[in-house]
This record gives structure tokens, sequence and C-alpha cells, in this order.
């Protein structure tokens, strides 16, 4: 009998999905859904929809900001990088990737990378996710062009569930 519980208790978590089998999981799962996009000063520039594509481990966003394209970003939760990493097409038109630098299940979420702009110059990226509610986040994207010892905003946006 006993042999009989070890067995199915092994077949239990063998079938369960790695990242259910987490004790805490920071989920982004809770970003599903329409978004309107705010500036530093209140006003309304743009949309995004957000798709869980994989419960726990893939969110999908399509962002528009003022009359531009649309821009497909994903958020994976990378076991390699033990948290969430952003995914989205480079100016080249090359998939980029801000890895995990914040802790795991630490909040705001802090992502980042080393990026070579066209001109060649070698600079950091830092995005800095704060979660306000389920229905309010910020994302503030920072550069710097001297190794991290000072940062310049790239943009502040305001994510509100639209309504």
């Amino acid at each position: 009998m006993k042999l009989l519980s070890a067995v199915c208790l092994a077949l239990a978590v063998w079938a369960t999905p790695a990242h259910a089998q987490q004790t805490a999981p920071q989920s982004l799962d809770f970003l599903a859904g329409n978004w309107t996009l705010h500036d530093a000063s209140g006003a309304e520039i743009g949309r995004s929809r957000m798709e869980v594509q994989s419960p726990g481990a893939m969110l999908f966003e399509q962002r528009t900001v003022g009359e531009g394209a649309a821009q497909p970003i994903w958020f994976e939760n990378s076991e390699k990088d033990s948290g969430w990493v952003q995914l989205f097409i480079g100016a080249g038109g090359q998939v980029r990737e801000f890895a995990a630098q914040s802790a795991p299940g630490a909040w705001p979420i802090v992502m980042g990378g080393d990026v070579t702009l066209r001109d060649g110059t070698l600079v950091k990226f830092r995005l800095t996710m704060a979660r306000a509610s389920d229905d309010e986040t910020r994302r503030v994207l920072e550069v710097s062009r001297d190794q991290g010892a000072t940062w310049t905003g790239v943009f502040d946006y305001t994510y509100r569930r639209a309504r």
C-alpha cells in the first residue's frame, strides 16, 4: 500500500506543470485584458492588450503609443533567469531580451540589458514594473550611457485597466 501511495504521489507531481509546482509563484496573469496608457502628467497616450499564453509562464502584449504601429512584447517567466524577462523586437528587427534583475518574487520587477545602439554605442537599459493594484501598474524605462552610474528616463507609463 505504501508503494502504491508513493507511485501515485510521484505521478501527481510528474503530471503537474512545472509552473504550478512552485511554492509561491509570482504571476503576471492579472495583467490580462485591455489597458489605457498614461504619461507622467496623466494624459492618455496609448492602449495595450495583454493575453496569457501559458498561465504563470508567458504573456503577450500588443502596445500602441500615439499613432505608431502596435509593438509586440512578450513576458516570459524564465527558469534560466529565475524571474520575468521581457522580449521585444529591437530597431534592427531582431528579438531583444531584458533579463530579470530583481530577486524572484520581488516587487517592483526590474529587468534590463546591455544594448548596442545603431551608432555603436553600448548602453544599459533598465525597466521597472511596479504594481499599484490589479487595475494599475507603472512601467519606467531608463537608459545609462556610463555603465549604470547615472540613469535617464526614456518613458514613464501608467497602465490603467480599460473600462
